[in-house]
Order: structure tokens, then sequence, then C-alpha cells
């Protein structure tokens, strides 16, 4: 045990070395600091600073962390560098594992290419990237892209911010104060080839349940003379908890796409029904969708930290998902406000109609505003794929999201067109149902069918063995998330299939038929709403995110 003690304490630190060489006389009379833990020279072409970290000398002490905290002045519950814990190996012989970790300053950043307002920049010649706060609005989507967890929000100031490496301390030839700070020299600064990090990939965040590095590109490399066992895994793997809500973007996400769905089935009316009937009921679908619309558009600002900013959203629109999606949605709007205008008034349609080659002002008008309501509801499935979370990132996201937008939209205008018909021409009501009542029901039912059946599909993963993504996703929804579950595929079922069945079964003659269909489409539409914005919000709260787990 003596000798082992003597050993161990031959494990000095970096300033107790830098002082033994010293004494020794061994450094050059010109050097003024102690460069051991960064290079001795900047970055060349094609080049960038990167951390690399010594596993078998990581103790977990997280003197890292704290250093940086002090060095960034960060409030009392933020951390820029945290510490994991894997494990595994086997009974006999059990492996523990912590892993430190900050921004890995990725050759290809996630954060950067998904940033709308470009607060992020990889600086050429340090291949530093360095988040912008004065240019952040607080949207925080660099939080969903990034795979590691690394940009935190910071609410009091309405702006994501991360690690810069210490930018400041090496430029003036000092290291970061996480790699000061190690007792043991774990963490350095090392020079790495851009080249050979997407070449050899797999050499860099090489640590078991890390996300594969061929998505971002990351730089930090991770050594050990000790190979770890091939069933290492995070320390709460196994510990599940839901994601952030995210409010805001379920209204915005569920409004636009009953906003655009509502223009569809407009569309549909005006070829299926009279100019008469369709002159009374488009007027009341154009303004209600518009309405829906700018409702969707207007709870999307409170998801941003810094709303007066919001007019940066569309500046990193070559790169971002999130920048096509504001602007497709802006255009969308405008187009619809013209268009309710041109069906108000006579005199605006005249005036815009030589500019169409003199064709139908709103057939033409009612085209584009539904093709640009599309192109944004496409976008925002891309804004979700794009962050390459395996709940999110399949195609069964475009499906559920353009399925949300032609359920809600039909039966919003079913809703819309038999009340206006009860209150003006009740008698009316048979020849509605007849035109185009019966196929909306049908749709309807046989799409919110479809929709449910897909999603209870993530429930087959339960049986797996193998605790992947969509298994935690599933756990997630049927243990912390089981009442939410429950109330989705409860209000989906009554809205989308039960009262369509019982509108399709009414003798649409008999007494008081046209009160029980009109009470009956409005409560599909209202059970539909609820169960839409709860799977929305299961949509947010159940994704499974790929970071590895964090103590500190």
């Amino acid at each position: 045990m003596i000798d082992e003690s003597i050993d161990k304490a031959a494990l000095i630190s970096a300033v107790e070395k830098f002082t033994e060489l010293h004494d020794m006389r061994q450094f050059d009379p010109t050097q003024k600091r102690y460069r051991e833990l960064i290079p001795s020279k900047v970055p060349g072409a094609g080049q960038q600073y990167a951390f690399e970290v010594d596993l078998d000398k990581c103790t977990g002490c997280k003197a890292c962390v704290t250093a940086c905290h002090n060095e960034n002045g960060l409030d009392e519950d933020e951390t820029w560098r945290s510490v994991g814990l894997i494990q595994g190996g086997t009974t006999e012989n059990p492996v523990i594992q912590h892993v430190t970790s900050a921004c890995h300053h990725c050759a290809e950043p996630a954060c950067m290419t998904g940033c709308p307002t470009k607060a992020y920049i990889k600086e050429e010649a340090t291949g530093i990237v360095k988040h912008l706060d004065d240019q952040c609005f607080g949207c925080q989507y660099c939080i969903l892209k990034c795979p590691y967890d690394v940009p935190k929000y910071n609410k009091k100031r309405g702006i994501v911010h991360k690690c810069d490496m210490c930018i400041g301390r090496l430029k003036a030839n000092e290291p970061p104060a996480c790699a000061k700070a190690c007792p043991t020299g774990a963490i350095r600064i090392t020079i790495v080839n851009t080249s050979d990090v997407k070449k050899n990939y797999q050499d860099f965040v090489n640590v078991p349940d890390a996300p594969a590095s061929n998505y971002t590109y990351p730089t930090t490399r991770y050594k050990s003379k000790h190979p770890l066992p091939t069933n290492m895994a995070s320390a709460d793997y196994l510990n599940l908890k839901p994601e952030h809500s995210h409010l805001p973007l379920v209204f915005m996400l569920v409004l636009t796409q009953l906003s655009v769905g509502t223009f569809l089935a407009e569309i549909i009316l005006r070829k299926l029904i009279g100019s008469g009937l369709s002159a009374v009921l488009s007027s009341v679908h154009v303004w209600v969708a518009l309405s829906t619309g700018l409702v969707a558009l207007a709870a999307s600002i409170f998801h941003l930290g810094r709303p007066h900013l919001a007019f940066r959203a569309v500046l990193g629109l070559m790169t971002s998902w999130l920048s096509r999606e504001i602007l497709a949605f802006g255009i969308f709007a405008q187009l619809a406000v013209m268009y309710v205008l041109c069906a108000r008034s006579e005199t605006i349609a005249q005036t815009l109609k030589p500019f169409l080659g003199g064709a139908a002002i709103l057939d033409v008008m009612s085209h584009l505003v539904f093709l640009s309501g599309l192109i944004g509801v496409l976008c925002s499935v891309m804004v979700y794929r794009d962050t390459k979370r395996p709940f999110w990132d399949t195609n069964l996201t475009t499906i559920k999201f353009l399925m949300t937008m032609t359920i809600l939209g039909f039966v919003m205008s079913l809703a819309i067109s038999l009340a206006c018909t009860m209150i003006q021409a009740p008698f009316l009501i048979p020849s509605v149902m007849a035109r185009f009542g019966k196929m909306f029901c049908s749709i309807i039912l046989v799409l919110s069918f479809i929709k449910m059946t897909i999603e209870s599909t993530i429930f087959c993963f339960l049986k797996s063995d193998d605790q992947h993504f969509f298994k935690k996703t599933a756990v997630l929804m049927v243990r912390p998330l089981k009442n939410i579950t429950l109330w989705r595929f409860a209000l989906g079922t009554i809205g989308g299939i039960l009262l369509p069945l019982f509108i399709l079964s009414i003798d649409y003659y008999s007494p008081y038929a046209g009160i029980k269909i009109v009470i009956s489409i409005w409560a599909a539409f209202v059970f539909l709403m609820a169960g839409e914005f709860l799977e929305r919000y299961l949509f947010f709260r159940a994704v499974v995110p790929f970071h590895l787990t964090k103590t500190g």
C-alpha cells in the first residue's frame, strides 16, 4: 500500500511539472509561459484548435467545470463544461470512466448551419466556433440541432451561449480555464487537420454512447491506453425524462397546419358547390383560415427570448430550414391577406386581374395561398428532421404533419359550412351533406384512423430488448407521459372516427337532423383539435436527444 501511494504521488500536476522543469533550467531563457497544455504554434491552413482529453487522467473531480463557470461568469445554474459517467465491464471486473466534455468545435457545426440569425461563426484562423450574443434572438433551435447538448439557453438574457475555448486566453498564449484547472492535466489543446477529422471521423468523440461523429465532425479526441469494454454505456442510460414541451411551437405548428388545410378545403369546395353557396361560404372560410394563420405566427413569437429582434429570422436563409420556414409562412400570410381582400372587394380583384392575364383572380389567389402554405408546412417538417433526432428524422414526421393539415382543414371547413347553412338556410343541410359533407366526413374518418395507426407503431418497440431511441420514446409515452398519451388517442378516436361515423349514419331528412349534424361536427372539431395539440406536445416531450449523460 505504501508503494502504491508513492506511485500515485509521483503523478504531479502540470504546474508542479513546470516548476520542476524550470528549476532544472530545461526551458529557453526567453520562454515566459508554460506551454505544455497548448500548442507551440498557431493553426495553419486547413488546421484548427481542438480539445484533447486523456481519459486515463480524468478523475471526475469537476475542477474543469468550476473553472469554466468562474472564468465565463456563468449563472449559478449554468455550465458550459460537464462531466459524464459511463460504466460497463463484468461483475468480476466492473469499469467506470468519467468523461469531461464541452463544445467540440466541429468541422461542420450544426448549430451554425441551423441558426436563423447567423449568430454563430467559425473562425477561419483558429477553427473555434463562436456564438455572437448580440446577434442571437433566443429561438433555441441550435440546442435542438447540436447532438452534444452544447448550447445553453439563458432565460434571464433571452439568448443562447456556449464554450468558446477561452479564445482570449489562447490568443494570450494561456491555456483555457478548464485545462489550466485540471489537477491531473487531462485536458489540453492540440491542432488537428480538418481533412483528417472528416476522413477519420470515427477517431473523434469516440466514447461509448456518443452520437455518430459523421454528422457534425467534432474535433475533440479522447485517448486512453486501456481499451474500454464494448458494453460501456451512460450511467443514466435507462433513466429517461421528458424533454422541454416548447408550447409556443406546439400552437404554431398545429394552427399553421390548420390554416393551410382550411385553404385547401376551400379550393375543393369552390369546385364542388354552386357559385351562390360558394360566395357565402368562401368568405367565411378565408377569414377563419387567415385569422388562424396569423394567430399561429403570433404564437411563435413567444418562443423567442428576444422577440424584438424577430426581423433577423431570415438571415440564415442559405443554410437554415428555420429561416426558410419563417419566410414561407411570411409569404403565405401576405398572400392570404391579399386573397381575403380580393374576396371581399371587387375593386381590388378587378385591379389585380390584368396582372394575371385575365384569369379568375380568386382561383389563382387561392392556389397561390395554398401552395405557399404547403411549402411552409414542408419547411416545418425539415426543421425537425434536420436535427437528426431519430423520432423526428423519419418519413412519418412528414406524413403526420400533412395529415394534421388535411384532417383539421377539412373538419374546420365542414364545421363552418354547416354552421353557416344552419343559420342562413337550414333546409339546405341535406344538400350540403350530399354535395361534400359525406365526402369530407369520410376523408376525416379514414385519415384519422391511418394517422393514429401510424402514431401507435412506436409502441411496437416496447418489445425490443435493445434500448434503441424509439424504445426510449415509447417508454416515455407509456410511463411519465402516460396520461397525455391516453388522452391523445381517446380524443383522436372520438373526434376522428366515432363522431364522423355517427354523422354518416344520420338520416339527413329526419327531424332535428340538421342540429345533430352541426353539433356533432363541431364536437368532432373540438376533439380533433385537442387531440392534435396533445400529439404535437408528445412530439416534443417524447423525443430522445443524442447527448451523453451529464453529472455536472
